[in-house]
């Protein structure tokens, strides 16, 4: 029972594995947006921006620092003081001097400079600290005017990832439908070589009965080599076609796909818009150029208020020691210090800087509106041009379908004759040739046709 029981589990497996490799359009994009390299990447972006983000908060947060120092004066530096500083005349009056030392042992003379001046040595050689330090910003210009621009980062960074969303969107689905008519081709050409097959059996039939001449056997057997390499060729492209269909996927090129969406006239005139308002608000394009304008709005306003005073309150408290000798810097006490207070920074001159920088914002910002101007100039182009590309497409897939109907009945017709006696293989094979010829423009027309829908629908922004 055990090993029954596994021998199912295996079968189940195995059957929703295989299931997993039948894709349709959306899958195929639902694939890509979760296993694509270049979405991943892009959405690595927009978890920077957050981060950058959470950096200006912390501008706004109190900063503390702890600093500790140890140092070695192998020269104590003097100090140049008045030679009278210390001069308190008869205040020490009362002591005694030994005039007989003093007349043996007489000081020198006194040059001018030393008359003049006396050298004081401060500070002992060895000396260490310990502080911990802590600021607050009260008022920074620049970065309350930072915070103000997080949520418009935040959505530069989440379009970004839109439009390279909208971009793999289109390029699947072109790619999907590509598969899908190099594999109806496959077909179509599977179609025609059966039946040239068929017709070749039955004139060498007849040929072997004395009905027709060797000649006719030759035409259709070089027809039908024609076709079994082109079909080669077909199968081809048709790899390289889910080649490029797994590649922008993310899959694995080895990975087996099957596709179960088909195309067809239906598929094309479906949620048709060829008459779509332009908005053009509705292009990703749009959005980021008109959320760019606002960055640089307050970019310009950053460097507007930059002459205003930043402000920040400070405190410190820490523990200093000097000593003589190194073994007393962990012997001896060491003396509390400590200071709270604030600190004003107001830029008075800056040798033009400022004006330099609104003057530069000013510019982008007509920079930006001309960006705006040119793409609503360029994006109706697009769409006439995709319209137009449309509705040439429309009408080559409706000739293509009127041209098939015909090939067909000429092709029934002349197979009808041969059969009757009244025609020849030639006929046939001109026939088979013209319709499979239609056949052929109209899976071109129609790819055409599927191609321009998403184009325009591209172009309009509203392809989702």
């Amino acid at each position: 029972m055990k090993y029954i029981l596994l021998l199912i589990s295996f079968i189940t497996i195995s059957f929703g594995s295989s299931a997993q490799s039948v894709y349709s359009l959306q899958e195929c994009i639902d694939f890509a947006l979760k296993n694509q390299a270049s979405i991943e990447k892009i959405k690595l972006d927009e978890e920077i921006q957050l981060e950058k983000n959470k950096e200006v908060s912390a501008l706004t947060r109190p900063q503390v620092s702890a600093t500790a120092s140890l140092q070695y004066l192998f020269i104590v530096p003097k100090q140049r003081g008045d030679a009278n500083a210390f001069n308190f005349g008869d205040a020490f009056s009362f002591f005694v001097i030994d005039s007989a030392k003093l007349a043996a042992n007489p000081p020198a003379p006194q040059t001018e400079y030393e008359q003049e001046y006396s050298e004081f040595q401060f500070g002992l050689p060895f000396s260490a600290s310990a502080n911990v330090q802590v600021s607050q910003i009260l008022f920074d210009p620049s970065v309350l005017i930072g915070l103000q621009a997080r949520e418009s980062l935040n959505e530069l960074a989440k379009l970004n990832t839109k439009r390279s969303e909208q971009e793999l969107k289109i390029n699947i689905s072109k790619a999907y439908y590509n598969c899908v008519i190099a594999r109806k081709r496959s077909e179509l050409l599977n179609e025609n070589i059966s039946l040239i097959s068929k017709i070749e059996n039955t004139t060498q039939k007849l040929y072997d009965e004395g009905f027709v001449e060797k000649i006719d056997v030759i035409r259709l057997t070089v027809q039908k080599n024609n076709l079994l390499t082109e079909k080669t060729k077909i199968e081809n492209l048709i790899n390289l076609s889910y080649y490029l269909l797994k590649f922008q996927m993310g899959m694995p090129l080895k990975n087996s796909i099957t596709l179960s969406d088909d195309l067809n006239s239906n598929s094309i005139t479906k949620d048709l818009l060829a008459n779509s308002v332009v908005d053009y608000d509705q292009r990703t394009e749009m959005q980021l150029l008109n959320l760019g304008l606002d960055l640089n709005k307050l970019d310009y306003k950053r460097y507007e208020k930059s002459w205003l005073p930043t402000v920040a309150a400070v405190g410190q408290f820490g523990y200093a020691t000097q000593t003589k000798r190194f073994d007393e810097l962990v012997t001896l006490p060491y003396f509390p210090t400590g200071a709270v207070g604030l600190s004003i920074n107001m830029p008075i001159y800056g040798g033009g800087k400022r004006k330099a920088l609104m003057r530069q914002a000013e510019l982008k910002l007509k920079q930006n509106e001309l960006d705006i101007q040119n793409f609503q100039q360029a994006m109706d182009l697009e769409v006439s041009n995709a319209r137009t590309s449309l509705n040439n497409s429309l009408l080559s897939l409706k000739n293509q379908e009127a041209n098939i109907q015909l090939a067909e009945k000429v092709y029934d017709i002349s197979q009808k004759k041969y059969k009757e006696g009244v025609g020849t293989n030639i006929e046939i094979i001109q026939a088979q040739t013209a319709l499979k010829e239609a056949q052929t423009n109209y899976f071109n027309s129609l790819f055409d046709a599927m191609i321009a829908k998403i184009d325009l629908q591209k172009a309009l922004g509203i392809y989702n």
